[in-house]
């Protein structure tokens, strides 16, 4: 991992850390499951409350890396977790387990800007 630190690593799972100055982005490759989400876990502890986890690389996610996200999610009182999926088979779990508003995923680690409300004048 360019410029990031390689914090876990297990058969078919890999996970680093890197920083861009905003963001710690928290990369992550291959399959998490029951035996890697606490890997996935381990990784939060001691990072900032802007975060950015980027799934694009992994080939599985079951509701055990799911349930890390969530838990990481609701722990974040005033902070941000993005989550960078693409169309793989991860982004089609938040779909189907309807997180995908609780999540917002992008295909992208610099999301779309936030659309403003238009106002209509009477």
């Amino acid at each position: 991992m360019k410029g990031g630190t390689k914090i876990g690593q297990a058969p078919n799972f890999d996970i680093g850390i890197s920083h861009d100055g905003t963001f710690d982005i928290v990369t992550v490759q291959g399959e998490i499951d029951l035996v890697t989400a606490p890997l996935l876990s381990e990784a939060f502890v001691g990072l900032g409350s802007r975060i950015i986890v980027d799934l694009r690389a992994v080939s599985f996610m079951d509701s055990s890396g799911l349930a890390v996200l969530i838990q990481q999610k609701s722990q974040m009182e005033g902070g941000e977790l993005r989550i960078v999926a693409d169309g793989s088979a991860v982004l089609r779990l938040f779909e189907l387990s309807g997180l995908t508003a609780f999540f917002e995923p992008t295909p992208d680690l610099v999301p779309p800007p936030k659309r403003k409300p238009k106002f209509q004048s009477s």
